[in-house]
């Protein structure tokens, strides 16, 4: 997999998501002076115009990307292992190898979290389907962070269920790296701590965040300006997917408003989520969890399209409380059928990016729809004999 990933990133070295983050904290182990009043940082003007002539073989020009890095420096730290690698294929090689392992171990989480027994081949085809499916292949391709922040989301839901608060509270933080499409889950599992007093597992966050901080600021005390800078910049030549964006596109007069009545709707329909699930069991608290990362495109939420991949975790649930309900038909019926649709269908969202907020609707529609088996186990005999 090394080998294969490394010499692909060889021959294909046009992506930024891994070049400018690796690059940069590269530019600045070698060159970094904190005693220096010229410190080379890793947002710095001369750590860019590196980036942009390693890139584009010239500084560039004004309606070019200026490739300023974007990260905070909370989640850049993570990069600096790999810029002690000075071969770029073979540093975004392995990046993109562990970034398809990260994605095989959410899906057996998810499994394991779901409780979703499979036969053999269909464990297989689940366990490769992040890999697979339209939304695994670009995040690896691109060899963005998102796969490490699903695993750790996954792995943070199993030790809430496991009663380990503080392993729950440290993973939590990963998905805060990488926020818009996991804002409304971590919002809403840090409220459902805070309104429970689960002091562990706000413990176990805090103390995680905190330490991440301290080390960002004392590496690299004035990160925080120059990081909302590079964001900026990010956002204008890298548009981000929303309702605003996409209805914006297509109705230019009305559709911002019609975005705008959707904010309010889900907004609405999140609040009203929030309110039932503060005296329910796990399994109340799985689906809702679940329900906000499909909710966040809907809501207006700029993203990108490896946020998308995140949507693992909710397309599982469904298909999960599907075998849930009818186990004896796990082979022909409606849950491995559903998987190899939402396989197959996925790519046709590669044609436009619209698509994806309509992927979105629908999942959000599939998990109302399995709502009711989904926060309670099976009760009727009928249920019980299947």
């Amino acid at each position: 997999m090394l080998w294969g990933n490394t010499l692909y990133a060889r021959d294909h070295p046009g992506e930024t998501d891994f070049f400018v983050p690796w690059l940069s904290a590269q530019t600045f182990l070698r060159y970094g002076d904190p005693s220096s009043p010229d410190n080379i940082t890793p947002y710095s003007d001369p750590a860019t115009q590196r980036t942009q002539v390693v890139y584009y073989g010239r500084v560039v020009a004004d309606d070019e990307d200026p490739l300023i890095l974007w990260l905070p420096f909370p989640a850049e730290l993570f990069y600096f292992p790999f810029a002690l690698i000075s071969d770029y294929a073979l540093a975004r090689g392995l990046w993109m190898t562990l970034s398809e392992i990260a994605l095989v171990a959410s899906a057996f989480a998810s499994l394991r979290l779901f409780r979703w027994k499979l036969p053999h081949l269909l464990l297989l085809l689940a366990l490769l389907f992040p890999v697979l499916w339209i939304f695994g292949m670009p995040v690896i391709l691109s060899a963005g962070p998102l796969p490490f922040v699903l695993l750790a989301a996954v792995c943070a839901l199993l030790a809430l269920r496991a009663g380990q608060d503080e392993l729950a509270g440290i993973l939590l933080v990963f998905p805060t790296l990488k926020l818009g499409i996991f804002s409304l889950f971590v919002f809403f599992l840090l409220w459902w701590a805070l309104y429970h007093r689960r002091g562990r597992l706000l413990a176990g966050f805090g103390m995680a965040a905190g330490l991440l901080l301290l080390i960002s600021f004392l590496v690299l005390p004035g990160w925080v300006m120059p990081f909302l800078r590079g964001l900026y910049w990010h956002i204008q030549f890298t548009p981000p997917v929303s309702t605003y964006s996409v209805l914006g596109a297509l109705f230019p007069v009305a559709g911002p408003r019609f975005a705008l009545l959707l904010t309010f709707f889900w907004f609405t329909v999140v609040f009203f989520e929030f309110r039932d699930a503060r005296h329910r069991d796990f399994r109340h608290i799985l689906w809702t969890a679940c329900l906000m990362l499909v909710v966040a495109p809907l809501i207006g939420l700029p993203l990108g399209w490896n946020d998308f991949s995140a949507f693992l975790l909710p397309t599982f649930l469904f298909l999960a409380v599907i075998n849930e309900r009818w186990p004896r038909r796990r082979w022909l019926g409606f849950a491995p059928a559903a998987l190899l649709l939402i396989l197959v269908f996925g790519w046709t969202l590669s044609l436009t990016e619209g698509l994806t907020l309509l992927f979105s609707l629908l999942l959000v529609l599939g998990l109302y729809w399995v709502r009711w088996y989904a926060v309670r186990p099976p009760r009727t005999l009928l249920e019980l004999e299947q």
